[in-house]
């Protein structure tokens, strides 16, 4: 069990124990059901930045080298990242002669809009080796590895420095920060712009969303502990902006500490309401590991009146939060007769610790599933759209935050 804080190395302070789960991105076939492990799994906060992290660190290896969830396969994750696109064009000079570098780049989707729109130069890194077959089909060249200070040498070493830097929903995946933002500073152009984008932890307090703590997610952001760890790295924070993204993120705009540039005001304001929010007190994650346990009950209570008036319940969304709400509150198949998930690379497996067998969506059948909990509640528009058809049958949709609810 880790005991000292993943940014500032202080003591750690227990708020909240799930005890024993599986790995919430780790799919199974039927036959390796029978060889699952659990971990433990608890939050802590630090006793001086107060950053929220988990305690129970996995080897990453475990977690990353096969990597089962697609940027590409959401349409609001296209349209999340046309648009980041679009506001380096249009505030930061990204043209054709601009190198793109991207951590945990995936299937590559970000650098092939990139190379496609813009002419750039990209280059991307991720540890999933299941993927790079993917984004080499886009033709994006990935280096297949996770990174850190000391591969950024290797990689300056070979590639120069670059212009932009992007790590989208990374930073709260990795054990040591620390070294990513150094990493950075290290490959980033002197005007270079660095941005990151994490779900905030702003949301996570107010609407309860617990279903972002699973082994993935070895830490919590706000606009604080990024501003932390850029003061650490010759880095700061110049922008800052909400985006509709895992639930509610911020998107932080980065340079390096002596670049001098107008810093936006929306960075001290937002830092201001993080504090005066309680986001920094140990009472308020007390009070939050309370809400959890009521969420809890609430939601089961939900479906067990549900399957007392004979309605068939299934969910929709095999993603890495939906499996971690699932095992957090003990609903499996004595609620749920399947998931459903257009990922090809997950259907016909199995959900983890849960073991409920995943099926594309286009076998949703009004007679045999009446209600869908929304596992991917963050992107429930888009599934609304895609499930019209069994709107229209008189199906319903279940949305478990920040209280469970029909979706209208």
């Amino acid at each position: 069990m880790k005991k000292k804080c993943r940014i500032c190395n202080n003591s750690l302070i227990s708020i909240l124990d799930f005890k024993k789960v599986a790995l919430s991105g780790s799919f199974l076939k039927i036959n390796q059901i029978s060889r699952e492990k659990k971990y433990p799994l608890a939050v802590a906060v630090c006793k001086k930045c107060k950053h929220l992290q988990i305690q129970n660190l996995v080897e990453p290896q475990k977690l990353f080298n096969h990597y089962e969830w697609e940027t590409g396969v959401s349409k609001s994750n296209i349209e999340l990242i046309l648009g980041l696109l679009k506001s380096l064009k249009n505030n930061f000079n990204l043209n054709n002669k601009s190198k793109i570098f991207e951590i945990a780049s995936n299937d590559g989707t970000l650098l092939e809009q990139a190379k496609n729109k813009y002419d750039n130069f990209v280059l991307g890194i991720d540890p999933a080796k299941n993927l790079i077959k993917v984004s080499k089909k886009k033709g994006v060249n990935t280096i297949v590895d996770f990174f850190s200070y000391k591969k950024s040498k290797e990689i300056k070493n070979k590639y120069n420095i670059f212009d932009f830097l992007i790590a989208r929903n990374v930073i709260a995946h990795t054990p040591n920060p620390n070294d990513i933002f150094k990493g950075v500073s290290n490959l980033m152009n002197e005007k270079g712009l660095f941005v990151v984008e994490v779900p905030h932890l702003e949301n996570i307090y107010t609407d309860n969303q617990y279903d972002n703590i699973f082994h993935e997610h070895v830490g919590f952001h706000s606009l604080k502990s990024i501003n932390d760890l850029c003061d650490k790295n010759n880095l700061k924070v110049i922008d800052v902006k909400k985006i509709e993204s895992q639930g509610g993120s911020i998107r932080c705009y980065i340079v390096k500490k002596n670049y001098k540039i107008l810093i936006n005001k929306r960075v001290k304001t937002l830092l201001i309401k993080e504090k005066e929010m309680g986001l920094f007190k140990l009472a308020s994650w007390i009070t939050f590991a309370k809400k959890v346990n009521i969420h809890k009950k609430k939601l089961n209570d939900y479906l067990k009146k549900l399957k007392e008036d004979n309605y068939n319940i299934s969910a929709y969304g095999a993603s890495g939060k939906g499996q971690a709400l699932l095992q957090i509150c003990d609903i499996g198949k004595n609620y749920l007769d399947n998931i459903y998930d257009k990922s090809k690379i997950k259907q016909g497996k199995y959900t983890p610790g849960t073991h409920i067998k995943i099926v594309d969506p286009k076998y949703i059948n009004i007679k045999t599933t009446n209600y869908l909990l929304l596992l991917s509640w963050n992107i429930a528009k888009e599934i609304a759209k895609q499930e019209k058809k069994f709107l229209l049958n008189k199906g319903k949709i279940i949305v478990p935050f920040p209280l469970p609810r029909i979706f209208k």
